[in-house]
């Protein structure tokens, strides 16, 4: 019992440390994240340079799940996730046609 008790208070507790970990962030909000520079620390580059980056094919979905994922903002299992990639995609997409991630 006192095993399990320290085991779920190491997990709230992580959970406190990294709320971004803790509520998953949407794919559309990547992507957000990702213009406004927020994932620089990981070679993405922020707004005029990251709408640049999207459009010539050098920043794609599996690049920000990647960084994101780096930078414990995603679990490591989003990586395989083809519902979650294909809507990063999509926000992708919307970016380059009319320059809105939403």
């Amino acid at each position: 019992m006192k095993k399990l008790l320290y085991s779920s208070l190491i997990l709230l507790s992580a959970g406190i440390a990294n709320p971004a970990m803790a509520a998953e962030v949407t794919p559309q909000n990547l992507v957000s994240q990702g213009y406004q520079g927020r994932l620089k620390s990981e070679g993405i580059p922020g707004y005029a340079t990251f709408r640049q980056a999207v459009f010539l094919g050098k920043v794609d979905a599996e690049t920000l799940v990647k960084g994101a994922i780096t930078q414990g903002k995603l679990n490591p299992s989003m990586a395989n996730d083809e519902t979650y990639l294909n809507e990063v995609k999509s926000s992708l997409f919307l970016l380059r046609v009319n320059g809105s991630s939403r």
